[in-house]
């Protein structure tokens, strides 16, 4: 409830901007290319490359959210500052954006775009990561449609992959990163299995189409808006309410799988491109981001099962030592046998606990990628 009175407040405050300022009314109705750019795994790298590779005019704002935990110090704006000629900031609710500014999501914040301005949020974990990229590339699309670019770069998983789909079915243009380039290829070949993306591209060549898109004038047919892409959009945002939750149900059917965050029930969304999943908290996962979450909450309970063996043992060793019931050897017989058992169990957890320890997402494999694109 006080989310959704926050955003009321705001957009309050935004419409007398509006009404008062004619600058910021300019940026609200501008039509020009925005650029969206997500990685994940060993995206730093490949960040600092592309925007070293792009000039100090580039004509258009650019957005990247790269995955980064929620205690991560924020370093990314002064590296690709370092790395080229643009400005890079970590924004904030309410910046109205410019061209030539490189925006890059702050820890633990979905950063989301509005008409004109930023707006950081704190909603739902998407795909287990906060700031993710769908959220980005979805709230990108709603707001702007054909104007935008989406990039997916190098990561694992599958992050970007439903933000892009977002992205083309609202006519924009959606690149993806050579999969042979990228150092984790999960994220880039997700996209190209799950739709026909406009270009596969090296990051030299990227750089280069970029600039050619930025000074291109975007489709002026702006496909229609779809009701689910509104509403996990303001899922992101925060301002999720009841209303939207019966509407999300109707879009959506019961997976019969709990949430490995919060353990309520997950929904399976009714599309049929990409296989995703919500819970009612508005926790977001692709099948293969679900899938991790499950080992990881798999990992969280076999370790607190261990330590309650442990902690069990413990006790039944403490009250074996105790005079009262050492003199009873009936009593301090049972304590043993208990012990030794609780010790066989804490060993078996433990191995279980020991074969997780190989348990990595495996790279997939180039040979059902589809043909080139040019």
């Amino acid at each position: 409830m006080m989310l959704a009175e926050n955003a009321v407040r705001w957009q309050r405050l935004v419409d007398l901007a509006q009404r008062h300022c004619s600058s910021f009314c300019f940026i609200f109705s501008m039509t020009d290319r925005i650029v969206v750019i997500g990685a994940s795994l060993s995206g730093i790298d490949a960040l600092s490359e592309l925007i070293s590779k792009l000039p100090k005019d580039f004509p258009a704002p650019i957005f990247i959210t790269q995955h980064v935990a929620s205690h991560s110090p924020g370093m990314l704006p002064y590296l690709l500052s370092k790395a080229g000629p643009l400005r890079a900031v970590h924004p904030k609710t309410g910046t109205i954006f410019e061209p030539g500014t490189v925006y890059v999501a702050p820890p633990d914040r979905h950063m989301l775009l509005q008409k004109g301005y930023i707006r950081l949020s704190h909603g739902p974990h998407e795909n287990l990561a906060r700031p993710a990229i769908d959220p980005l590339f979805r709230s990108a699309a709603v707001n702007y449609g054909p104007a935008v670019v989406g990039v997916v770069l190098t990561g694992q998983l599958n992050d970007g992959t439903s933000g892009l789909l977002a992205i083309k079915d609202r006519g924009g243009f959606t690149i993806v990163q050579e999969p042979r380039e990228a150092t984790a290829r999960s994220m880039p070949l997700s996209a190209i299995r799950h739709m026909k993306v406009d270009r596969v591209c090296t990051l030299e060549q990227i750089s280069r189409l970029l600039v050619e898109l930025a000074n291109d004038a975007p489709p002026e047919t702006e496909p229609a808006l779809e009701k689910l892409m509104e509403i996990e959009n303001r899922i992101a945002e925060g301002v999720f309410n009841v209303e939207d939750w019966w509407s999300l149900e109707q879009m959506s059917f019961p997976s019969g799988l709990n949430c490995p965050t919060c353990r309520s029930a997950l929904y399976e969304l009714k599309d049929q491109r990409v296989l995703r999943y919500r819970c009612r908290s508005g926790h977001a996962f692709s099948a293969q981001s679900l899938l991790s979450g499950q080992a990881d909450a798999r990992e969280a309970y076999l370790s607190s099962l261990f330590g309650a063996l442990i902690e069990e043992a413990t006790l039944a060793k403490r009250l074996r030592s105790e005079p009262l019931f050492a003199e009873d050897s009936q009593t301090a017989e049972s304590l043993s046998n208990r012990v030794d058992e609780l010790d066989a169990e804490a060993n078996q957890v433990s191995r279980w606990l020991h074969a997780m320890s190989g348990l990595v997402e495996p790279e997939p494999s180039m040979s059902d990628r589809p043909g080139e694109r040019t």
